[in-house]
């Protein structure tokens, strides 16, 4: 009696050791989730959207400078210091705000460099002036060549800050929807079903370089004061998405 006693103990441990470990095996299933992959919702298809709007540039930048030649030091920045003042005053005339208006001939010392040719002391006076609005931009621009500024006086035609937001919002609208068309498509190609985004990326590019008026390329000291229309046509805004979809 005490032998079969003692089978039908081991008999009952065995069970439960069976049943222990077919918990532990339904917890790693659970844990792994097996069927998920099987039913594929970890697969994605990676797509990028486009978008490129044109619109008339709302900000002009002129960038004059002005040369002195002069073998005394002392004479060369006070010509200098006299064609700031000049060219600064007339610009607020025309209502140019401080704001808009940057030297960088505050240290005059750093201006300047030692031609041995010549024996002269070559200095240089660099502005950079901003105009909001096209008709101030062609006033500024009127003004500036009859300064007989040196090199390029028409302006750079660029989007503001308050331009580019509002491009970057109408241009990200159809940069997704531009990507969900291309991964749309990519699916069903694939006989897939598109689900849910995984993730977005975006590339604001910011447009192309500003365009130049062609009639006032270069505009040299000789050149009389004259007038030239500022033509600054439409610049290119363009910004990309980068789009991550779940398929099934």
């Amino acid at each position: 009696m005490a032998k079969q006693t003692q089978r039908i103990n081991i008999s009952l441990n065995l069970w439960w050791l069976v049943g222990l470990l077919g918990l532990i095996i339904v917890g790693m299933v659970v844990l792994w989730r097996p069927w998920a992959s099987a039913r594929g919702g970890d697969r994605t298809v990676s797509v990028t959207g486009d978008s490129t709007l044109k619109a008339e540039p709302d900000e002009f930048q002129f960038y004059p400078t002005y040369e002195f030649r002069t073998s005394d030091k002392p004479t060369g920045l006070t010509e200098l210091t006299a064609k700031s003042n000049e060219v600064v005053a007339g610009l607020k005339k025309l209502g140019v705000t401080d704001k808009d208006i940057k030297s960088n001939a505050s240290s005059y010392r750093d201006y300047y460099f030692f031609n041995t040719e010549t024996n002269q002391h070559i200095f240089s006076l660099s502005l950079t002036v901003a105009a909001h609005a096209r008709d101030m931009a062609q006033k500024v621009q009127d003004y500036l060549i009859s300064t007989t500024p040196t090199g390029q006086v028409s302006p750079q035609a660029q989007f503001s800050k308050t331009k580019q937001k509002e491009l970057a919002a109408k241009a990200r609208t159809e940069a997704i929807a531009d990507a969900r068309r291309k991964a749309a498509q990519q699916a069903g190609d694939l006989d897939l079903k598109l689900g849910k985004v995984k993730s977005v990326e975006e590339n604001d590019n910011g447009g192309l370089m500003p365009m130049y008026n062609d009639k006032s390329a270069l505009m040299s000291a000789t050149v009389e004061p004259a007038s030239i229309g500022i033509q600054a046509g439409e610049n290119e805004y363009n910004l990309s998405v980068r789009v991550v979809y779940y398929v099934r």
